[in-house]
């Protein structure tokens, strides 16, 4: 059960570590056998009898005075590669015979894992196994995976996140003849298999089956060197945990779970996990899923619609709990004595939690991918924005106060873009008028995002002086606490994150500067000082027009006319 629900709240979170008790249900021999039976073969054409107290491999060592590896006795017996696959392809493709039985094809377990695959829930699968079977299930379910099998596709592989889905066959593949089987071989990857191994290890939960630690050396030894892990392990088994396995699960916290092979525990997790999806019908997506839903509709084409609607409908549903006059009362009578402003911040903060993610998701990883997602995420902000004053009687800062979860989502996916250099998306985002209500009137009008939406147009009412200066560097950091969590998915360090979100506010001030004119701007309360600014003037000097908010046409100024805004802004903080 706990398995279940790790699997389906986190969704792109776990990643598969299988053995070869997984293949030897389709009726795949292990690398052992396949080596031992090599082995006879060359006995046999070496009119040499092998009587059943003797080690195929242990003949071959002793006759030919060198290891019995997968690569010395295949290049003995086929020279080309052509030749190689047709002597393998009777130990892991099946016979017409085979197939009728069901025998080294794809079994429920490979059908089951596709299908969590397909639908978002697994995307990273290392296995020890060196057959063709998962991926021929993936293929088949619709799902072209990434199959990393020696050190040329790992070095040329992009990042895990950008994957929908990535098979590592870290003991290599038949078809290429470069599996590992000895024991020295199996105690060494190449570097950019390690990292990759090392990567999952830290940064996935794992569901481990048919895999008993005990033989490949080098794997073992990378999940005891791996100390931090972000989520949970689960270590399934069918007959008995051994020392190795039981000393494993201890150093990662994990679970055991017992079962009656990998046909029935992967059936069994799909059907569970889609129990509980049919049990939440009708409810709202939770933020994982959310942001794990956007990861697999940006590369694929024919998920354009799809992403465009999970984008508007999580918006439009968090509009209208956001400006839901009942649930967020903007009247001094209708608020209990002990309110406060930071209260009103952590409830929109609260409500506008998975649609932030997904905008910042998009922002962070569309750069690169089929579907950019610039409109959706744009239209985002009108539909977070009121659209009227409200119905009663209220306090125009409460009222103003209204339009900050739009300025959430705009900082979100800002800092997002900047982190993942997707300017286009931030010029959008910065430059198209977004659909807001205008003080004493029924009609919406648009504006520009830094008119509606900048925190100083969120204070305006909050007093003079020092008190509004007070009361925007609280609106300020506010947003900065909570973009923070969702900021962890891109962003791995807090000065990461923290340089990030004050080179978007430095711009949206950049901007809000040029927009309302010195004469009307005496004092910004901000959350940034001068060392954030210089730090942006410096690429400015460096860049001139090719500096990005310049280039992408988000400034209509030139690189001095920016430097002189950026002295003024220093001037503001003294």
């Amino acid at each position: 059960m706990s398995l279940t629900f790790s699997v389906r709240n986190n969704p792109g979170r776990y990643a598969l570590l299988l053995g070869s008790g997984v293949s030897t249900e389709a009726g795949i021999p292990t690398g052992w056998t396949v080596v031992s039976n090599l082995a006879q073969r060359v006995a046999a054409t070496e009119e040499t009898s092998i009587d059943n107290d003797t080690n195929p491999t242990d003949w071959y060592e002793e006759t030919y005075d060198e290891p019995a590896t997968y690569e010395n006795l295949i290049e003995g017996l086929a020279k080309t590669q052509t030749e190689r696959r047709s002597l393998l392809e009777g130990f892991f493709e099946p016979t017409e015979e085979e197939a009728e039985r069901g025998e080294k094809t794809p079994t429920e377990a490979h059908k089951s894992i596709a299908w969590l695959v397909d639908n978002g829930y697994i995307n990273v699968i290392l296995t020890t196994n060196f057959d063709q079977l998962l991926e021929q299930a993936l293929r088949d379910q619709g799902v072209n995976p990434v199959v990393i099998s020696g050190k040329e596709t790992a070095q040329g592989a992009e990042p895990l996140q950008h994957q929908e889905a990535v098979v590592v066959k870290v003991n290599g593949d038949y078809k290429q003849t470069n599996v590992k089987n000895l024991s020295y071989e199996l105690e060494s990857y190449s570097e950019p298999i390690q990292k990759i191994i090392d990567r999952v290890f830290q940064e996935y939960g794992l569901i481990i089956c048919g895999w008993s630690g005990k033989h490949d050396t080098r794997l073992r030894q990378s999940l005891q060197e791996c100390e931090t892990h972000r989520y949970s392990t689960y270590w399934t088994y069918y007959s008995e945990l051994g020392d190795v396995a039981n000393e494993l699960v201890s150093h990662r916290d994990g679970f055991t779970i017992n079962h009656d092979g990998a046909i029935s525990l992967f059936t069994d997790l799909r059907d569970r996990v889609q129990a509980l999806v049919d049990a939440e019908e009708g409810e709202p997506l939770s933020t994982p899923i959310a942001r794990e839903r956007v990861k697999r509709y940006l590369p694929r084409e024919e998920h354009r619609i799809d992403l465009a609607d999970l984008i508007s409908e999580t918006a439009q549903r968090s509009g209208e709990n956001v400006q839901d006059e009942e649930r967020l009362p903007l009247s001094r009578k209708e608020l209990n004595d002990n309110f406060s402003v930071e209260d009103r911040y952590q409830e929109y903060g609260d409500l506008t939690r998975t649609i932030v993610a997904e905008v910042m998701t998009c922002a962070y990883w569309g750069g690169d991918t089929v579907n950019l997602g610039e409109k959706s995420v744009s239209d985002a902000l009108s539909t977070l924005s009121p659209k009227q004053s409200p119905n009663g009687l209220f306090q125009e800062g409460l009222n103003d106060l209204r339009r900050y979860p739009a300025t959430l989502v705009l900082y979100g996916a800002g800092l997002a873009g900047i982190a993942g250099d997707n300017w286009d998306l931030v010029s959008t985002l910065l430059t198209n008028p977004i659909e807001t209500s205008q003080s004493r009137s029924r009609q919406p009008a648009e504006v520009p995002p830094v008119e509606a939406l900048h925190p100083r147009r969120l204070t305006k009412e909050w007093g003079r002086g020092f008190d509004r200066e007070r009361a925007e560097k609280s609106l300020r950091s506010s947003m900065r606490q909570t973009l923070q969590d969702p900021g962890k998915e891109f962003l791995v360090s807090e000065n990461q994150y923290n340089r990030v979100f004050t080179d978007f506010e430095v711009l949206f001030d950049i901007l809000w500067y040029a927009e309302v004119g010195s004469e009307y701007v005496r004092s910004l309360g901000t959350t940034y000082w001068d060392e954030a600014v210089n730090r942006v003037e410096e690429q400015v000097v460096e860049q001139q027009g090719d500096w990005p908010p310049i280039r992408t046409g988000i400034l209509d100024l030139t690189s001095d006319e920016v430097v002189n805004i950026l002295s003024e802004l220093k001037e503001l903080h003294r």
